[in-house]
This record gives C-alpha cells, sequence and structure tokens, in this order.
C-alpha cells in the first residue's frame, strides 16, 4: 500500500460528485475523507449521440464532474483539490439501460435482464488542480433497474470484472488512479 500517497489525500479537499449512496459508501469504505457536492445540470446527455456505450459513460461521468469542478472554483464556499464524478449503466443487447422513471419501466427492465448476460459499465473522472486523469472504462435510482449489492444479487449467477464496478464505482481502479495522480504532484509538507 502506498501509504505516504494516501496520507498526502488527507491534505487534500476531495469532492464525489455524485448523490449515489452507493458510491458515497464506497469510499467511505475505503477511507477517504470527502465532501459530496452533486451536480446542478439534470442529466440530459443523449447516448444516441455516441458510437459505443463507453462513450456515452464516460462523456456523462466527465459532465458531472466538470460541472461540479467549476462550480467550486467559482463559488467561494465551495473548495475542492479533487473532484470525482461517475456514471453506471447497464448495456443489453447494444441497449443503454439507465435508471427507470416509472414502475412499469423498472419491471419492465428487470423482466429484459432476468436470465441473460448483459454488461455492466461505469465511466469515473477524476478532476483535479494539478491535472486531469480519467479511468474510462433499489430501482428508481439505479442503472438497469436493479442493485447487485440488493436482493437481485440472488439471481446474478457470475460477475465478470469488477464487483464495485456494478455497484458504481470501481475501487480499486479508483485507488490506483489516486496514487498516481498524488505521484505526479510536487510533494507539499
Amino acid at each position: 500500500m502506498h501509504l505516504s500517497v494516501w496520507s498526502a489525500l488527507e491534505n487534500k479537499t476531495i469532492v464525489l460528485a455524485s448523490a449515489s449512496p452507493r458510491r458515497k459508501e464506497i469510499m467511505q469504505e475505503m477511507g477517504l475523507s470527502f465532501e459530496v457536492v452533486t451536480t446542478l445540470k439534470p442529466d440530459e446527455n443523449d447516448p444516441s449521440k455516441y458510437e459505443t456505450p463507453e462513450e456515452y459513460v464516460s462523456d456523462t461521468a466527465w459532465m458531472k464532474a466538470k460541472e461540479v469542478y467549476d462550480r467550486c472554483r467559482e463559488d467561494p464556499t465551495l473548495n475542492a483539490d479533487i473532484v470525482i464524478g461517475a456514471d453506471t449503466v447497464v448495456v443489453f443487447k447494444d441497449t443503454i439501460l439507465e435508471k427507470p422513471h416509472t414502475q412499469q419501466e423498472a419491471l419492465d427492465m428487470i423482466a429484459q435482464l432476468s436470465g441473460n448476460v448483459h454488461k455492466v459499465l461505469t465511466g469515473v473522472w477524476i478532476l483535479s488542480k494539478q491535472e486531469t486523469d480519467v479511468l474510462s472504462g433499489e430501482p428508481f435510482d439505479k442503472a438497469g433497474g436493479y442493485g447487485i449489492q440488493g436482493s437481485a444479487a440472488l439471481f446474478v449467477e457470475s460477475i465478470h470484472g469488477d464487483y464495485w464496478n456494478v455497484v458504481g464505482l470501481p475501487k480499486s481502479r479508483l485507488y490506483r488512479e489516486l496514487i498516481a495522480l498524488l505521484e505526479t504532484e510536487p510533494c507539499k509538507e
């Protein structure tokens, strides 16, 4: 473990640009000290404008992080050395499934996904004062209408990849990227 880098994070003001209780919980479990500042812009990004779901989820995460980062720079009551923004989608048969808006939408999504293989993609952007780094690659507040950490776990036969990516924030990758970010910054002691 990079303890010197980890302790350097204690001197940074980290902002999570997300209202997701799962992302907040993941960062708390990582031992990070952070504040939550949610984006003020409605989520209006259009998946049909992108060639791939990966581009879409990365760009959506970028928009969230950038809006909060810019607001923190302009608003003297907000302070951020590092802003972390993320977005998660479910992809089934080349269709992006985000959070359902109605009970029927949730039921339809769950019926579509039940017994079928699908992808869960999480895009994460880390914006800092020093440089910008990227990590790219219950029903009403979760992409695809289900949460792997909830009762839906009973129906998931396997996960190929990072469990925490499916939950909504890839812990291990986030940790490695924070280390890389801090290793490029000059040491201020």
